[in-house]
């Protein structure tokens, strides 16, 4: 009952900020919204499965944050007399296999300004899609196109360092361990001995 509270609350803030204004109807239709789209599509149980206020507060505010300076970044660069944007998609493979804070990172992704998760791929690149559905152990992959890429190490290491911080709001054990392992190898070694 508290996850779904927490994600009831955590779509009424996604649907406010998507709005651009606190109004009570936004407020109102966020939380309608949330109860409706809980309603529809339950949570899945995952083992171990457990909210942590305090790593969630720190996420709320780490996040707030992060959409000032994105903001900022991105006002910034389209002001500027003459865009020189470094356009790009960087993939961003994840630790944990949790489907739940890969949709988290994902999102949070998404919601920033100047970055958008474009797709979700399994680790494996020889696997069929099927392989990749419900009940998949495959740690996934995300694609991010980036308004400005800089080095693309950076944004994997953004991405990971946002992996660990929603972990800590939201994951389990297994989570907890996946992220303690040294960043993944990118690309992998089977896929770079295919390229030329």
């Amino acid at each position: 009952m508290m996850a779904r509270a927490f994600v009831v609350a955590w779509l009424t803030l996604v649907w406010v900020l998507l709005w651009g204004s606190p109004t009570i109807a936004n407020i109102a239709g966020g939380l309608l919204v949330g109860v409706l789209v809980t309603t529809v599509f339950p949570l899945r149980h995952e083992q171990g499965r457990a909210v942590h206020p305090v790593a969630v507060v720190s996420f709320g505010w780490w996040f707030v944050r992060a959409l000032v300076v994105a903001n900022v970044t991105v006002a910034v660069q389209v002001l500027r007399p003459r865009l020189d944007l470094e356009q790009g998609i960087v993939a961003v493979p994840l630790r944990t296999s949790s489907p739940l804070i890969a949709t988290f990172v994902a999102n949070t992704i998404t919601l920033t300004p100047g970055t958008l998760t474009v797709d979700i791929r399994p680790m494996e690149f020889g696997c069929d899609d099927h392989d990749a559905g419900p009940g998949s152990t495959t740690s996934p992959v995300l694609y991010v196109h980036c308004l400005v890429t800089g080095d693309p190490a950076e944004v994997r290491a953004e991405g990971l360092a946002l992996e660990e911080r929603v972990v800590r709001a939201f994951g389990n054990a297994a989570d907890r361990a996946a992220v303690q392992a040294p960043p993944p190898e990118w690309p992998p070694a089977t896929r770079a001995k295919e390229q030329p």
